[in-house]
């Protein structure tokens, strides 16, 4: 992972192809942001709705973030399947 400077690109530091303008180069940096975001890939949750080992908000609030967590991760691996 490339160290990113607070001045990065500040007066075209980093932005010159090949290195030529300090490292690391723009290109590096974008790289690196792509091998990120391409090792993230959501799931479905997995886990069973929460018991009665809760009380009911909380069993309530935990069922309502894990059908919401689903439904994002449903979305996101539809659209990275395409």
């Amino acid at each position: 992972m490339a160290a990113i400077s607070k001045r990065f690109g500040s007066g075209g530091a980093n932005l010159a192809p090949g290195g030529s303008a300090g490292q690391p180069a723009l290109a590096d940096v974008l790289r690196d942001v792509a091998d990120d975001l391409a090792a993230f890939k959501p799931a479905v949750v997995a886990a069973a709705d929460a018991t009665a080992t809760y009380g009911a908000g909380e069993q309530a609030l935990l069922n309502e973030l894990k059908a919401k967590v689903n439904a994002l991760a449903a979305v996101v691996l539809k659209t990275t399947k395409a």
